[in-house]
């Protein structure tokens, strides 16, 4: 899943690798329940991507987890296959009871843009 490349940068690396494994475990249940929906009510790929205005191949880059989605668009993928889609948030159990007591360190911002010298 692409969804592991995307790190957590706020945190250390090991706890940020957890972060990214669980994010993608939770992505590929999306889309194990989206194929389940296309197995019981069969759809083609072309009329999902007919619904959506994209291309089938693109369609089969999500479902196969090959390409960066947008929740948004596994939500539009479950509606034109005649579902509405819940998302529930349920506390994780991830053991990273630490993230609670995680400490933001101070930092200087720079601002990239200089007023123009008079």
């Amino acid at each position: 899943m692409r969804t592991r490349t995307r790190d957590f940068p706020g945190t250390d690396h090991e706890t940020s690798e957890q972060l990214a494994l669980e994010v993608a475990r939770d992505e590929e249940a999306i889309i194990n329940a989206i194929i389940e929906l296309r197995q019981t009510n069969p759809m083609s790929l072309e009329a999902i991507g007919f619904l959506l205005g994209t291309d089938p191949s693109q369609i089969s880059r999500y479902l196969k987890g090959n390409s960066s989605v947008t929740i948004t668009n596994y939500l539009r993928i479950a509606r034109a296959l005649g579902y509405r889609c819940q998302v529930v948030l349920e506390a994780a159990d991830s053991g990273n009871a630490a993230l609670s007591d995680l400490k933001i360190a101070s930092h200087k911002v720079c601002n990239a843009r200089r007023s123009p010298a008079s």
